[in-house]
């Protein structure tokens, strides 16, 4: 028989509804998502203390207009850091460190031959980014490989939401893959 992974803790139906509630809007009081699931706003506060002690919710934070906040390009980039570095630092050095660069937003260790991270950034503009790679090129070729730079404005973000994915995983449905984004009429083709 498999035992139950503590880092994976068991979820009640009501522990997932709140989470849900959470999820959607992060500043709702306890009360109203009582009424919402017919239970006291005493049960809904122990289930939210209960995530967060568990650590499935680790705190709240707003989603941010970037464009209205005066960010309009953001990049994807994708580095390598050389031998030296990792001679220098742990992974768990150079992940703070990357934690504590005011441009990042998220941040991914990879393994992969060509590339160790993959940084999503924001800047104001591109003049901005462009001095800000541009110094990553020359103040820090020897520790930092550029492999792929994927420059984008803010204008064009469809989503920076993980809830889709957060209902599939407490629903345990499965997203049909056939469909994608696209819902296929059904056409004949013609010979």
């Amino acid at each position: 028989m498999q035992k139950p992974n503590p880092d994976l803790p068991k979820l009640t139906k009501n522990d997932q509804e709140v989470l849900k509630s959470i999820v959607q809007h992060a500043k709702i009081p306890d009360k109203e998502i009582a009424e919402k699931m017919n239970i006291s706003p005493q049960a809904v506060f122990k289930i939210r203390h209960k995530l967060e002690e568990s650590g499935i919710i680790k705190g709240y934070q707003p989603i941010l207009d970037l464009k209205k906040l005066g960010i309009g390009v953001m990049v994807i980039l994708v580095i390598k850091l050389t031998p030296e570095v990792w001679e220098e630092y742990s992974d768990i050095e150079i992940a703070t460190r990357i934690k504590q660069i005011p441009s990042v937003i998220n941040a991914y260790r990879i393994l992969d031959s060509k590339a160790s991270h993959v940084l999503i950034m924001a800047f104001r503009d591109l003049a901005q980014m462009d001095r800000y790679l541009a110094q990553i090129q020359t103040k820090f070729s020897r520790e930092i490989e550029i492999q792929q730079i994927y420059p984008l404005s803010t204008n064009k973000v469809i989503t920076q939401s993980p809830v889709g994915l957060l209902y599939e995983i407490l629903d345990k449905k499965e997203f049909p893959l056939d469909e994608f984004f696209l819902k296929r009429k059904n056409r004949e083709f013609k010979k």
